[in-house]
């Protein structure tokens, strides 16, 4: 039974990005090079965001609202699936 729900919650980290990686590559108009790959730990999932150096400002926005928003939607979504989960930016 927890393999199973195990198994199920991996699937949902697995859309959530794919979701992230579409979301990320509208937002820098369709550019090439983004990879998004998570990590699994206890008790968070870390979603790594590489994205060309030329277009961070966008997935960033002013002031960073853009990433910030992005975080939030992210936390949701993990949330309502019962963990937690965060976006880290490549450098």
């Amino acid at each position: 039974m927890l393999a199973l729900a195990e198994a199920q919650t991996d699937q949902v980290r697995e859309r959530i990005a794919g979701l992230l990686q579409d979301v990320v590559r509208e937002m820098a108009g369709g550019a090439d090079g983004i990879d998004v790959r998570f990590t699994t730990g206890d008790r968070t999932t870390v979603y790594c965001i590489n994205i060309p150096q030329e277009h961070r400002g966008k997935l960033i926005g002013a002031q960073g609202k853009n990433i910030t928003s992005l975080r939030n939607i992210l936390a949701a979504m993990a949330g309502s699936n019962g963990f937690r989960a965060i976006i880290e930016l490549v450098v």
